[in-house]
């Protein structure tokens, strides 16, 4: 299943339909919440306040794509869709921005209505795409409520369903759970049968017990002072993606970045002292199948076998990957692990994540064993600097700091409904983004193998460096999966690139 732009899978014609979630003429339906956004949700709308005032706001938001058999049952996907914005909570709520202060507002039960607006028919795939792209950028501001909206393509033998979300109410993971529901919501409404509702938690009382717990949380927390020594050590500034010099970068300089602290630390280098640009820039986004069903299963066979785990693997092969085709001694990037840290947040739609950095030694000529082993005690460091919100950690720091390089990792296989995404020709979308030198990379483990999703500058070094890294990567994951010693590589020559093993099979 990919993750990836609108543009990147195939819309099948078919008459467009638009919903929108409705709160009643004049909002007298709302009450106002005492329970406060997430930290995650502040940082998140602050930053797109920011963003407005200085004219570089653009839309953050995630989608999912699947099919209904049949020509759609309006009422019926009508009945689906209220029944469910009534199980999650955070799709009946939203925040509101009065000077300083960000309040929320929510809707009851059965409060919720929904209107269908036709569109008309399309015979192109590629216009309705950017159609329903231009939908979801107007309908998921995360200033207005609803922040999502729902776009359904019908015809004889089976509709599609898109659902688009500003990214405070959904995480990637949530956005893998909806396509079973609302199918099984409308599979019994059509039939006009009235199934038990799904015992999940909110949301909105996540994000409570979650200010409460951190507001516990210090500056002489082990978490905080964690963050703090991985700060120092490097200058005061997240982890960026390495550009060296044969590239035409200089990583000690060419960093942006700028970074504003208070009282935060004993380094004495100036966290300013790289070049401050942050000219928008498009990115380059694509998903690419890395590791087929059997090589899959086989690296994630060596990992274990060599004490590790595959996400510990995954970052020794990303290790790898920098110091054969970028020239480090040193694997630095933040990661992200899920904070469902209760049954009852299993099935939830929230934004569940929390950040830690990640850090381990890469010198050559290490093969990929003994790499894991920095790799695996790396991971089991992070971890719980996750269960502290990042935004509570840069609070306590007196800090200003922005994720540059990102990874994550998701085994999707125990996903709800996860067998039968391809039969629902399921898929997962992700906005637009224009960063000058933001790079993520998602890993995801399916049925049909390993994918590694990505988006990166388009344009630039930076843009070359990623793609190269990303080719040796998958090499070296192929060729761990296939049980071959990694080769001593020698450092590139000054100013000579190196060559990636098996680079044209990389890229694909």
């Amino acid at each position: 299943m990919k993750f990836t732009e609108i543009s990147g899978i195939d819309v099948e014609p078919g008459a467009l339909t638009e919903w929108r979630p409705w709160c009643g003429p004049d909002g007298s339906r709302w009450r106002t919440d005492e329970r406060p956004p997430s930290y995650i949700q502040e940082e998140h709308v602050r930053n797109r306040l920011a963003g407005q005032r200085e004219g570089r706001a653009s839309p953050s938001w995630l989608a999912t794509v699947f099919d209904l058999p049949g020509r759609l049952d309006p009422e019926a996907f009508r009945t689906a869709l209220l029944t469910w914005i009534d199980q999650h909570e955070t799709l009946r709520s939203g925040l509101r921005v009065d000077g300083d202060h960000i309040s929320r507002f929510t809707l009851d039960k059965g409060e919720a209505d929904l209107r269908g607006a036709p569109v008309g028919e399309y015979s192109s795939g590629a216009e309705l795409a950017e159609r329903i792209e231009a939908f979801f950028d107007l309908e998921t501001d995360p200033l207005a409520w609803p922040s999502y909206g729902c776009a359904t393509i019908s015809r004889a033998g089976s509709t599609t369903v898109c659902l688009g979300f500003d990214h405070s109410n959904v995480d990637g993971y949530s956005i893998l759970l909806i396509a079973q529901e609302i199918r099984w919501l409308y599979a019994a409404a059509v039939v006009g049968s009235q199934p038990d509702p799904t015992d999940v938690g909110s949301y909105i009382d996540f994000s409570h017990i979650e200010r409460a717990g951190a507001a516990e949380v210090g500056a002489d927390h082990a978490a905080v002072v964690r963050w703090r020594d991985f700060l120092v050590e490097n200058g005061w500034k997240l982890p960026e993606f390495p550009v060296p010099s044969y590239l035409g970068g200089d990583t000690r300089t060419e960093s942006p970045g700028c970074v504003v602290h208070g009282d935060s630390g004993d380094s004495g280098d100036d966290p300013c002292d790289g070049l401050c640009d942050e000219i928008p820039v498009p990115q380059y986004s694509g998903d690419e199948l890395i590791l087929d069903a059997d090589q899959a299963s086989a690296f994630d066979a060596a990992c274990r076998g060599n004490g590790g785990s595959p996400l510990a693997g995954i970052l020794t092969c990303l290790g790898i990957a920098g110091r054969e085709s970028l020239d480090q001694d040193e694997f630095r990037a933040l990661t992200i692990f899920h904070t469902r840290n209760h049954p009852k947040w299993a099935r939830s739609l929230g934004w569940y994540v929390g950040l830690a950095p990640v850090h381990f030694p890469v010198a050559g000529p290490d093969t990929f064993p003994k790499v894991m082993l920095g790799a695996k005690d790396a991971v089991k460091a992070a971890k719980p600097l996750s269960e502290v919100p990042f935004a509570r950690v840069v609070e306590l720091l007196g800090a200003q700091l922005e994720p540059r390089f990102v990874v994550s990792y998701v085994d999707m296989r125990l996903t709800p409904g996860a067998r039968y995404w391809k039969e629902w020709r399921m898929h997962t979308l992700r906005s637009r983004s224009h960063h000058p030198h933001e790079v993520y990379l998602w890993i995801n483990r399916g049925f049909d193998g390993t994918r590694l999703s990505f988006r990166y500058p388009a344009i630039g070094h930076r843009a070359s460096a990623t793609r190269l890294y990303i080719d040796r990567a998958a090499a070296e994951m192929r060729r761990v999966a296939a049980g071959g010693d990694l080769t001593e590589s020698p450092r590139p020559a000054a100013g000579v690139p190196p060559v990636a093993v098996d680079m044209e099979a990389a890229s694909c």
